[in-house]
């Protein structure tokens, strides 16, 4: 039997909140606490292969300070989507180091959306890193699907929007983190706003039994307050996740 890695973590979607994560991630290190293996979608999916990469949590900050969201997508004739992120994923490329997932530092799963067969896909392995990772982060309607091998890929948060289950067999210890609380809002005011909570709405149905499979979640609720795409507000949302995570592992080690 394969032995089971001590820490497991699992990254859930939520567009800009999903600097959150590199704000709990930042609270592990402070109590000595680093992964051994990583399962991320969509925004999750962007923060974890850059942290199995071996950046540090400030290399990632600093990538994503240098270019506004503008700089990483272009507008396209709504077909398939209306934003292109081409430019996001060459960016993406120059910036790892690895081209597959075997080169990671640390073991990486991405879960997306399999639009032909409307089935999840989990990617863990070969030479589709980036590639699995663009696709679990397309967010569909706003971005335009991501093809793999002929096939197009969405969204991973569709069906599974925090992958524990990605690898709950594989870890002794589960921590799960959410960045996506559902809350009351003011009225939409505009398109994008309908589309993102729609979105936003439709993703939760299998949350729950995925927090059920960690042994501790860390629910950062106070993202609730950013958008999908409040890329100006990166520490602001990180601070969020630092602080939850701080107070529960500072809270658990007083256990």
């Amino acid at each position: 039997m394969k032995k089971k890695l001590k820490l497991g973590i699992a990254l859930s979607g939520g567009g800009a909140k999903g600097f959150a994560h590199l704000g709990v991630l930042k609270a592990l290190e402070e109590y000595d606490l680093k992964p051994n293996i990583i399962s991320g979608v969509s925004a999750g999916a962007i923060m974890g292969v850059l942290y199995a990469d071996g950046k540090s949590v400030e290399e990632i900050m600093d990538f994503f300070k240098k270019a506004s969201f503008f700089n990483f997508a272009m507008p396209t004739l709504p077909k398939l989507g209306i934003m292109n992120p081409i430019k996001f994923e060459k960016q993406l490329r120059g910036f790892l180091h690895a081209t597959t997932f075997e080169e990671l530092q640390i073991p990486l799963v991405v879960n997306a959306t399999d639009l032909c067969s409307g089935k999840n896909a989990i990617f863990r392995s070969g030479e589709h890193l980036v590639d699995a990772v663009i696709g679990s982060s397309s967010v569909p309607i706003f971005f335009t699907p991501h093809i793999i091998e002929g096939k197009q890929y969405v969204d991973g948060g569709i069906f599974c929007n925090m992958p524990a289950s990605s690898i709950r067999s594989e870890c002794e210890i589960l921590i799960g983190v959410h960045v996506n609380p559902i809350c009351v809002q003011s009225p939409a005011e505009s398109v994008w706003e309908v589309a993102e909570r729609a979105f936003h709405f439709s993703i939760q149905s299998s949350t729950i039994s995925e927090k059920e499979l960690c042994d501790l979640v860390i629910d950062v609720k106070d993202v609730k307050k950013y958008g999908m795409f409040d890329m100006g507000k990166n520490d602001e949302i990180f601070d969020c996740g630092y602080k939850v995570a701080k107070k529960l592992l500072k809270n658990l080690v007083m256990e």
